[in-house]
C-alpha cells in the first residue's frame, strides 16, 4: 500500500514524527536530513518505501554512512547499515567502535 501524500509531498502519515516543526510547511528537499533520519527509526513500511522512491537507495545509504551512527539508535543503525550493504561508515573520532 501506498503512503498518501500530504500537500508538500511527505507521507500524511508520517506527521507524527515532526512534533517540533509545522508539518505543512515542510519542504522533502529542505528538511532531507531530519525526514531521513525520523524515518529510518520510526516509519511505517509505507513511508520506508516511500523514502526510498524520493531520495533513492544511494541517496540513503550515503545518509546512513555519513550520519546514522549518531543520528540513529544502535539497532536502527545496524538494521539500515545491513539492509543497505553498508561496510564502512563515519564514526566520531572520540568513539571507539565495539
Amino acid at each position: 500500500m501506498a503512503a498518501e501524500l500530504a500537500p508538500n509531498g511527505l507521507p500524511q502519515s508520517s506527521a507524527w514524527l515532526f512534533p517540533e516543526y509545522d508539518f505543512a510547511r515542510m519542504n522533502p528537499d529542505e528538511y532531507e536530513n531530519v525526514v531521513i533520519e525520523r524515518i529510518l527509526a520510526r516509519g511505517s513500511w509505507a513511508e520506508i518505501r516511500w523514502l526510498l522512491d524520493h531520495y533513492g537507495k544511494r541517496d540513503i545509504a550515503k545518509w546512513v554512512r555519513a550520519h546514522g551512527y549518531r543520528r540513529l539508535d544502535p539497532r536502527a543503525f545496524n538494521y539500515w547499515r545491513n539492509m543497505l550493504g553498508i561496510k564502512r561508515y563515519k564514526v566520531p573520532p572520540w568513539e571507539k567502535v565495539k
